[in-house]
């Protein structure tokens, strides 16, 4: 169970990385549920959304501005 949390947050790191959104959480879609294991779908779900959060730090996306204004950040990153 741990390494496929390892692969989720992975995951998620790639896709903050492709340009995708944290509505994109491949736990949410419908073709997973109905949920069987509640704890092992939220740990799965929160392991993708940990990672795209970490992505999404790195490339300085949580400073964008409150109040719609544009921030100029240079980021490139090759996944």
């Amino acid at each position: 169970m741990f390494e496929t949390l390892l692969e989720m947050q992975e995951r998620g790191v790639r896709d903050r990385a492709r340009g995708r959104s944290l509505a994109d959480n491949p736990m949410s879609k419908p073709d997973i549920l109905p949920i069987t294991d509640f704890q092992e779908w939220y740990s799965m779900f929160d392991a993708w959304r940990f990672g795209w959060s970490i992505e999404d730090a790195m490339a300085g996306h949580s400073n964008a501005p409150r109040d719609g204004g544009a921030v100029s950040l240079a980021y490139t990153r090759t996944v």
